[in-house]
């Protein structure tokens, strides 16, 4: 990948990351690197294909993650606090999730980016279901109720979490956060 191309990337990423999808433009990307808005079209046509570039990104990250883990044959809580440490970091560094910040733009998103928006959530749904099955199965994690819905609490739970955080303080990510990990760690 070139290095102009990365740092197109890594900039939208962080405009996404904390001000919004529909809240950047080209010409800001262009303003805080110092090239023209030529030079972000020829490797983006569309802010449609950057959108869904980015996600399409944060879906390998999080592959590389569970794969990592895997072959560090980490237990059901490792992965689990792993998983939680990109939480951490987020709020540490004053920004939502891709999911937080693309979900309330949903509907204005390009089809292309809210398709692998969807395949990236279901995809971590999934292996959090699979997560906490095998780890109330090994008696690590006790809750009530299906492992698909608790999935769907962690994951929802995490990223209102760094909402709450912008709201309130850190400290709430931090009891959010503390609360989530009491109630499933048996």
């Amino acid at each position: 990948m070139s290095v102009t191309r990365e740092r197109i990337m890594e900039l939208a990423e962080e405009l996404i990351l904390t001000k919004g999808y529909n809240a950047f433009s080209y010409q800001d990307i262009s303003s805080e690197l110092g090239i023209k808005n030529a030079a972000i079209h020829y490797y983006f046509p569309s802010k449609a294909n950057l959108g869904t570039s980015i996600v399409k990104n944060n879906f390998l990250r999080f592959e590389e993650m569970i794969e990592n883990m895997a072959i560090r044959k980490f237990d059901e809580v490792k992965q689990l606090e792993s998983f939680l440490r990109v939480y951490v970091k987020s709020v540490r560094e004053q920004k939502i999730c891709v999911i937080g910040s693309l979900g309330p733009d949903f509907n204005t998103l390009p089809e292309a980016s809210q398709k692998e928006l969807q395949k990236m959530t279901n995809r971590i749904i999934d292996w959090l279901t699979k997560l906490l099955e095998t780890g109330r199965y090994n008696g690590v994690f006790a809750f009530k109720g299906d492992a698909h819905n608790r999935a769907l609490l962690v994951l929802s739970t995490m990223i209102a979490s760094l909402q709450m955080a912008r709201v309130l303080d850190k400290q709430a990510f931090k009891d959010i956060h503390q609360s989530l990990i009491d109630d499933l760690i048996a």
